[in-house]
């Protein structure tokens, strides 16, 4: 029996596609089934370009289709020999793509929806996975059939949970000193550019007397030799600070976190999950590196013109979103504090410094953050159980 997993990019990644993968793993095992997973690495703007070098250390993929590869599958081109047993599972990237690499491989599709884009491509799907009850409702509501849908929650939670959960994160921090997490991003292009305007705030923090431990998370998909130089670089230009990197167990170092300073994304829905404070920081003399949806984004990858209409596009979203962090999204509110515009660092490290020594306003947000109740695991268990049970019923109808 084979399970195709179609996704690309970091948050995918390791937020759907490993604990949908882990649980197919245990599930087979445990039912005495041979099962093989072959990973389809979608074309993604997403994507920061290691992701092949990382998923392949995992040990969770017989095979491994990279995304030029995945574009030949799905525009037709060269032969494909159908699967007999199995079913494939959109967990991210472009639909088109997972519909078409169904068909190529004559298997049985299911999709996981966060929002309601799937609609428009419902029919090329068995089964649509809601990751929560007003994703149901709307797809409803959008003409697809209720036989179609269910609510599975997201696996995101499986992975937090699990990852949360390896050790408690704080390491060799003194007590009396708030730990404070930055989080620069998880692709080599806007890690380079965040890190060095994040550890400005924390030297004009250390420059305030606030007492503070800083520590970097850094993610598995960034390239060694851009970490080691970042290192280099804050060892040379930030001795005083002693900053701690944290390059395994992110989850635990995450939860241990008293403050977590971040940029929009994923992220910002498993910090929530964590339950953990944070604050999303969106500097508009950045926007340059902020990466864009659809396929503008490789139009804004082009020399000189590409930058500002990158600036444009982002300045006019920025304007039209009401919130930039997925939590306050899905709660409708301000969970979660958002600092969007333009500023210096030191004005930036004052309001992290206000917002450290506000507890009340730490604890609010910590209690605020877990009665969203997002961190609900069996999702991934759920995602599996379906797809394997719908792979066999292929196999019995061949």
């Amino acid at each position: 029996m084979e399970l195709i997993l179609t996704g690309n990019g970091p948050g995918e990644l390791t937020g759907w596609i490993s604990p949908v993968a882990r649980a197919a793993r245990r599930l087979a095992a445990e039912r005495s089934v041979s099962l093989r997973i072959t990973l389809a690495l979608s074309p993604s703007q997403f994507a920061g370009g290691r992701e092949l070098a990382v998923v392949a250390g995992w040990g969770l993929f017989d095979r491994i289709l990279p995304p030029d590869e995945v574009t030949r599958l799905a525009l037709g081109l060269g032969r494909q020999s159908p699967i007999h047993s199995g079913a494939l599972i959109h967990l991210g990237g472009d639909l088109w793509v997972s519909a078409r690499l169904a068909g190529r491989f004559r298997l049985p599709a299911l999709a996981i929806a966060e929002t309601t884009l799937v609609a428009t491509r419902h029919r090329h799907f068995t089964h649509i996975f809601a990751v929560s009850e007003e994703v149901v409702e709307r797809l409803r509501a959008r003409a697809v059939p209720p036989s179609k849908v269910s609510m599975s929650g997201d696996p995101r939670a499986d992975a937090v949970a699990a990852g949360a959960g390896s050790s408690d994160g704080r390491g060799p921090v003194r007590a009396d000193s708030p730990l404070l997490s930055f989080l620069p991003g998880s692709r080599d292009r806007f890690f380079s550019a965040l890190l060095p305007y994040f550890m400005e705030v924390a030297a004009a923090l250390a420059g305030m007397g606030v007492r503070a431990a800083p520590q970097v998370i850094v993610s598995e998909f960034l390239s060694p030799r851009v970490v080691e130089d970042a290192r280099d670089m804050v060892t040379r230009r930030w001795p005083q600070l002693g900053i701690r990197w944290i390059t395994r167990d992110p989850w635990a170092a995450m939860k241990a976190s008293d403050l977590i300073v971040t940029i929009p994304g994923t992220n910002t829905l498993e910090l929530a999950m964590l339950g953990v404070p944070f604050v999303v920081v969106v500097d508009e003399d950045l926007l340059q590196y902020a990466p864009l949806e659809g396929a503008v984004e490789w139009l804004a990858r082009a020399p000189v013109v590409g930058t500002r209409l990158r600036r444009v596009i982002l300045r006019r979203a920025l304007r039209r979103i009401r919130f930039v962090a997925l939590p306050n999204a899905r709660a409708g509110r301000m969970v979660v504090p958002e600092w969007v515009g333009r500023w210096t660092r030191e004005d930036l490290a004052k309001r992290v410094a206000e917002l450290l020594a506000d507890s009340a306003r730490l604890r609010t947000i910590r209690t605020d953050l877990q009665g969203l109740g997002l961190l609900t695991p069996g999702a991934s268990d759920r995602i599996a159980e379906t797809a394997l049970a719908l792979a066999g019923r292929n196999v019995a109808q061949r």
